[in-house]
């Protein structure tokens, strides 16, 4: 009997993202100023940012893959409405706008290296003090406009960091945080089975739910 497999990468990111974690996780965070992460951090941290939010998109991918085969009159098609936005017309019910949006950003400040100019001075105790920064003009669109305080560098409800060097363990706990949160609001809206979702990876050399590594993350901070 024939049946259809919908190609969802999403939980196979899910173990790659364990992994990164127990190495970030591994290292006492160390290099860390007003300036920038050190570089294991800001490294490994990017990289979880990026895969979280690529691997939740993949998941929006599938409802709206599912929203279109609805009959006509249902719910509107994804096209290249952004996501959280989609998430909004689906629902009105749906209060996380605001803050995936900027998980949004910040995975786009990453995947495209947003440019800064940082200023900085040596300092014996501090190593380095911020004196100006100063972002390409080259870089941001109109969620970056609305989503960032361009004086504290940081997105406005999450507190991102929007500085690449600048990004770390914090901006993994939040980011982790608000994309489950806006995983159960698709399970309970019926958008989206919590099998699709709610998976085991191994992690310490045992079993446990991979959205459950948010706790471990925020213990760590």
């Amino acid at each position: 009997m024939a049946e259809d497999i919908i190609t969802i990468v999403g939980s196979s990111y899910f173990q790659p993202i364990a992994d990164l974690i127990h190495r970030l996780l591994a290292h006492k965070r160390l290099g860390a100023t007003t300036v920038k992460r050190g570089y294991r951090e800001n490294g490994y941290s990017s990289a979880i940012v990026l895969l979280l939010v690529v691997s939740f998109e993949s998941y929006i991918t599938r409802v709206s893959y599912l929203q279109r085969q609805r009959p006509k009159g249902g719910k509107p098609k994804m096209k290249k409405t952004p996501v959280p936005d989609y998430l909004a017309q689906l629902r009105k019910s749906f209060s996380l706008r605001k803050s995936l949006t900027e998980a949004f950003v910040l995975r786009d400040i990453l995947a495209h290296n947003y440019l800064w100019t940082l200023t900085v001075s040596h300092h014996e105790r501090k190593h380095l003090i911020l004196r100006r920064a100063v972002k390409d003009a080259e870089f941001g669109d109109y969620k970056y406009s609305v989503a960032v305080n361009p004086k504290t560098r940081r997105t406005s409800v999450l507190g991102l960091n929007v500085v690449p060097t600048s990004v770390g363990l914090r901006e993994v706990a939040k980011v982790f945080d608000v994309l489950w949160r806006a995983l159960q609001f698709l399970e309970k809206a019926k958008l989206l089975e919590r099998a699709a979702f709610d998976t085991n990876v191994r992690y310490g050399g045992q079993s446990q739910k991979f959205w459950e590594l948010r706790h471990v993350v925020r213990a760590a901070l």
